[in-house]
């Protein structure tokens, strides 16, 4: 053998060496970075364990010195069947003190909330409730028109986990938040106390708060009080199930994409999205630093109750300037100036329109009867009743806004900061893998594959993913340009108020929510318009016919197949309507759910589920 070919021999040697080296560092770099992965998983996943073990722990300890109410099984069930004016009531007649009505719900809670058979309730407040109703009792002795002085005057009431408490954890279901309690109270929190509101408990959520199903690592999945095998909704999901529970009088929530109208529509409560120029940006804990930049949809907080009297009277706090002046000034806003609820428009003859279907996705026949039923009850009372209209483009670029705004960053970045190596939980599957698909696949390959499939609900939605900045600011400037079109059509239409369905079916199964995401389309669709918006029960799923999908009977879209197999089993569910206006008409939506209320009498026809 020559020299040469020895020397050629060595290169070719070196070269298949370096190259199985690459390859062999790029396998191990690949599988420890695996490995890393896997053990931040279960370090989180420990943390979570601990952490509803400490909660199991404070429900227990609280049980082995727990006091039982007093009252007579009649004032109890006033109590729990009550409204806030009605509870006040019997505060003033002396049937009840403060103590034993907390008590009330305390057991309540106890029974059904803390349990595996719903799985509300993330971290308990009875003792200090309890200390601040004494406090209350004592004021009363001393001047009971105390009681309708403030608003809340002892009225036990929820929140949200995600809202900073002093003392308590927002933890959005991750183990990294958790054991880092706030060193104060947050915005609305501290309106509920200058309101004399007692804070009772706080409620489940989805993990990073942005599904309509709650659940996450650490409190696992809470169930509905209707039926145990359905989804309360989310992210505010435990604040709408502990309402149908009746385990407090009033609880706060808050909507970026639904977040408090699919819990009142999936619970059948009431749930009310103020425009988000009347509340402040603060209050809530965030779920990353990139997630706070997010500007194009406004987050909004506000009620969920059994009644709408309820809903306007935590409104009025939530919006009260007072209130707002007398909150630490660190806390407040600087940016922010409340704008007190007026009194609700006296118009006598409203011009109401309604829709059913928006940009394609029909809804069961449930859905739409109980649209034309909320306009009925309108059209009794004097109101015109129209069918509110807009072009399909305008609707699909509304429809497909949400999304886009979601995975801009590409593979849902902004949340995937805030995990720290846990895992997503199932339900953001499809999500996750969707926003992490380039435009360029969507385009060429999913887009003419779907399209030959007929498909068309997947293809309506294909074309959201990655953007780069320029192209961001140009879909920013789209919907901006949309959203003014849009209310010029209500304008030009002359509609005073819009009804639409809550959500596209009744509240979904357990593990569904991933593939009836679309589903949202109504309500997330206020949230891009930035509308004010409420939710209210009109009626139940009454027979197989209001599960029907017109048109959708032989329909080979997946999108349809899935909801036609989760609507099995759904009769005797809830179902709501939504109620919505041009932005800041808060006053208008109000009035007219609490008109839909007084006809439809949904409470006194389907009352809230037992739970023996």
């Amino acid at each position: 053998m020559k020299f040469q070919d020895f020397t050629k021999m060595n290169q070719k040697n070196i070269l298949y060496g370096g190259f199985a080296l690459v390859l062999s560092s790029g396998f191990s770099a690949w599988a420890l970075g695996k490995f890393i992965g896997y053990l931040n998983h279960k370090k989180m996943d420990r943390i979570c364990k601990r952490k509803r073990q400490v909660t199991i722990e404070a429900i227990n300890n609280y049980k082995l010195n727990h006091q039982p109410c007093q009252l007579s099984q009649d004032i109890q069930n006033q109590i729990l069947n009550g409204s806030v004016a009605q509870i006040k009531q019997l505060l003033f007649e002396g049937k009840t003190t403060v103590q034993q009505l907390v008590l009330v719900f305390i057991e309540r809670i106890l029974k059904v909330a803390c349990s595996d058979k719903l799985n509300i309730i993330t971290e308990i407040n009875f003792n200090e409730a309890l200390e601040e109703a004494k406090k209350q009792d004592e004021e009363i002795q001393e001047d009971k028109n105390i009681i309708n002085k403030y608003a809340l005057f002892g009225i036990p009431v929820s929140v949200k986990e995600t809202f900073i408490q002093k003392n308590f954890d927002s933890t959005f279901g991750l183990g990294v938040n958790c054991f880092k309690p706030a060193q104060e109270d947050g915005i609305q929190v501290a309106q509920i106390r200058q309101a004399k509101g007692i804070i009772i408990a706080r409620t489940n959520i989805p993990q990073v708060a942005m599904t309509f199903e709650s659940v996450n690592h650490i409190y696992g999945t809470t169930k509905n009080p209707w039926n145990p095998h359905r989804s309360v909704g989310g992210s505010s999901g435990g604040e709408g199930a502990l309402a149908a529970a009746r385990g407090s009088v009033l609880g706060i929530g808050s909507d970026i994409g639904g977040s408090i109208r699919i819990p009142a529509a999936f619970c059948g409560v009431y749930g009310f999205k103020p425009y988000s120029g009347r509340i402040p940006d603060y209050g809530e804990a965030k779920i990353s630093f990139a997630s706070f930049g997010q500007m194009q949809l406004k987050i909004s907080r506000g009620p969920i109750a059994r009644c709408v009297d309820d809903l306007i009277v935590l409104t009025k706090v939530l919006f009260d300037k007072e209130i707002y002046s007398k909150i630490p000034y660190q806390i407040k806003d600087p940016y922010f100036e409340p704008q007190e609820l007026g009194e609700l428009p006296q118009k006598q003859k409203l011009r109401v329109g309604y829709f059913d279907i928006f940009n394609g996705l029909i809804t069961p026949n449930c859905m739409s009867r109980a649209v034309h039923e909320a306009c009925q009850a309108l059209q009794l009372q004097g109101h015109e009743i129209v069918e509110f209209k807009v072009n399909k483009q305008m609707q699909s670029i509304i429809a497909n806004c949400f999304l886009k705004i979601v995975v801009a960053d590409g593979g849902m970045k902004s949340y995937i900061e805030a995990l720290n190596g846990q895992k997503f939980i199932e339900e953001y599957d499809l999500l996750v893998q969707d926003s992490n698909t380039s435009l360029g696949v969507k385009r060429f390959i999913l887009g003419p594959l779907f399209k030959l499939l007929g498909q068309k609900t997947l293809l309506e939605y294909n074309y959201n993913s990655k953007v780069d900045v320029y192209q961001y600011l140009v879909d920013s400037a789209i919907r901006k340009q949309t959203n003014l079109q849009f209310c010029q059509a209500v304008n030009e239409q002359g509609i005073d108020v819009i009804i639409s369905p809550a959500f596209g079916q009744p509240a979904v199964k357990h593990g569904d929510s991933k593939e009836l995401a679309f589903a949202a389309l109504y309500t997330w669709m206020w949230n891009v318009l930035d509308f004010p918006a409420g939710s209210l029960p009109v009626t139940i799923v009454q027979n197989d016919q209001d599960l029907e999908i017109k048109g959708q009977e032989n329909s080979i879209d997946l999108f349809y197949r899935f909801m036609k197999s989760d609507l099995q089993g759904a009769i005797g569910l809830p179902v709501n309507v939504q109620v919505s206006a041009l932005p800041n008409k808060d006053e208008m939506v109000l009035r007219v759910m609490k008109e839909i209320e007084a006809v439809v009498k949904f409470n006194s026809k389907h009352p809230y589920p037992e739970l023996n």
